[in-house]
């Protein structure tokens, strides 16, 4: 029991605090007119805050704070530098739009800070068994460059990832929760078995549920770029701190990585800058062209999201990659298909 209490505390501290700060932030944009932008590949109906990432970030670490479980480390101290960083850009972005130039140069940035801290993957598991990839076989003062190269690489594509599923009402906010549930259920198992890092995962889980609340459509208030860039850092920094678990957090978050690769492919193909957006993701697809409702759209992606959550913490090496395979043949062959019926998804 006192164990799930260690749990239990610090989530609803963060999710009765989320829901607290969202209906202060969404006062707060009618009264200041601090709305989302809207036009463009951004389709939706009224004035909408674009402020739910702050209310995210504050509750996350108000909770851990207030839960006074933890220990502070230096990394769980870069952590906490990194979020203020992003907190302060993402706002910057969200009230005045910042080039994309500028953002991943902080997202650079950003990851430098971590691996400044201590964050590091020295190798790569094989997922056909057999000598892993090592990664620290060359160093640069004290720090990798294999390693830090990938620590670079893993948290910018995962903060542009969630970056780009974010277009639907609660679709990034619940990927981000099932992921996060995800790594909590890995880090209480025998496999990890690590206490402080199922706290900050499940943590993360009550702040991004609270923000939920108000994100379901019709939202009335988004994560913006505040919360996107956070929700990437965070997933791709706790994958770091289970172990190196890279492929349970690659497979759960599987469906949005690969979408993200193929669009990035066809904007390049077709000479377009590929940190432009524009409405080619799978998810536009189901809502632009299938017709699909935008709740219909969301949970359908929720429910893949759950299942390779449940099939990366009971498959292993090998049985994961197939899983990837499949998916990635599935993503393409859907897309290939739609693209010679309709010629283009663009919407």
């Amino acid at each position: 029991m006192q164990n799930l209490i260690l749990y239990i505390k610090p989530f609803l501290t963060a999710f009765v605090l989320s829901v607290v700060f969202m209906c202060v932030l969404i006062a707060f944009s009618k009264r200041y007119n601090l709305f989302d932008r809207n036009g463009g590949r951004k389709k939706h109906v009224g004035k909408i805050s674009r402020l739910g990432g702050l209310g995210i970030i504050v509750a996350f670490w108000l909770a851990i704070f207030l839960s006074g479980t933890l220990v502070f480390d230096e990394l769980k101290i870069g952590l906490v530098i990194c979020s203020i960083l992003i907190l302060i850009f993402g706002l910057w972005d969200d009230l005045r739009n910042i080039s994309w130039k500028k953002q991943i140069a902080l997202q650079i940035f950003i990851a430098l800070v971590m691996i400044y801290f201590g964050l590091g993957v020295d190798y790569v598991a094989n997922p056909f068994g057999g000598r892993e990839f090592r990664l620290d076989t060359f160093y640069f003062f004290d720090f990798s460059v294999l390693g830090s190269f990938f620590v670079i690489l893993w948290i910018v594509g995962f903060m542009n990832v969630v970056n780009w599923l974010d277009g639907l009402d609660g679709l990034a906010g619940g990927v981000g929760a099932i992921a996060s549930l995800t790594l909590f259920f890995l880090s209480i198992s025998d496999l990890v078995n690590q206490p402080p890092l199922a706290i900050l995962a499940i943590t993360f889980v009550g702040a991004l549920l609270g923000f939920l609340v108000f994100n379901f459509y019709p939202a009335k208030i988004f994560m913006g770029t505040s919360g996107s860039m956070f929700l990437g850092f965070m997933l791709a920094v706790l994958a770091i701190f289970a172990g190196g678990k890279i492929a349970t957090v690659f497979l759960v978050m599987g469906f949005p990585i690969l979408d993200a690769v193929w669009v990035v492919y066809k904007r390049l193909h077709e000479g377009r800058s590929p940190f432009i957006g524009d409405r080619n993701h799978f998810h536009y697809y189901l809502f632009d062209k299938l017709g699909w409702s935008e709740r219909r759209t969301v949970f359908s992606i929720y429910l893949l999201s759950a299942v390779l959550g449940f099939l990366s913490l009971i498959f292993q090496g090998i049985y994961k990659f197939m899983v990837l395979v499949i998916l990635f043949i599935i993503v393409i062959a859907s897309t290939k298909k739609q693209i010679r019926k309709k010629g283009t998804i663009v919407g």
